[in-house]
């Protein structure tokens, strides 16, 4: 018996129009993400500073320090990844980063929602540049180069 096609639902096509704004939908949000938080940190270390391991800090870096440090490579990471400059590096390195955080956190709702963050910025690094991205621009522009 052959097989018929199946016809596709309208949702379904609006959905397969929409797919090329999937990632740089996530790379957007996630980068958002980093700079509020980031922001946050800078502009608020003290409100931060409990959340900082007791063995990061010491005499000379103080807890309020490690937060403000953190808030500007948030903060320019995030840049990055918004952006979509230097994508999979900013990316790769942030996820690592809340990987790190949540693992230091714990199994709690904090962590649990970080372990969650942690793996759609691994998905930006996974996906690369997308076409919105100066990335994928600049690549672009120096193949026509060539």
């Amino acid at each position: 018996m052959p097989m018929r096609k199946t016809r596709r639902t309208r949702l379904e096509r609006k959905t397969i129009k929409m797919e090329k704004y999937a990632k740089p939908l996530l790379r957007i949000a996630m980068s958002l993400i980093f700079l509020y938080f980031g922001f946050q940190q800078v502009s608020s270390p003290d409100a931060w500073a409990g959340f900082v391991p007791e063995f990061l800090t010491s005499a000379i870096i103080t807890a309020n320090n490690i937060v403000i440090f953190n808030g500007i490579l948030e903060l320019s990471l995030g840049l990055f990844m918004l952006l979509g400059l230097y994508t999979r590096f900013a990316s790769l390195i942030l996820a690592l980063h809340l990987f790190g955080i949540a693992f230091s956190i714990g199994l709690n709702p904090l962590g649990v929602r970080d372990f969650g963050l942690s793996f759609a910025t691994l998905v930006v690094f996974l996906n690369g540049p997308d076409e919105y991205t100066l990335d994928f621009k600049l690549a672009k522009k120096n193949k026509k180069a060539d």
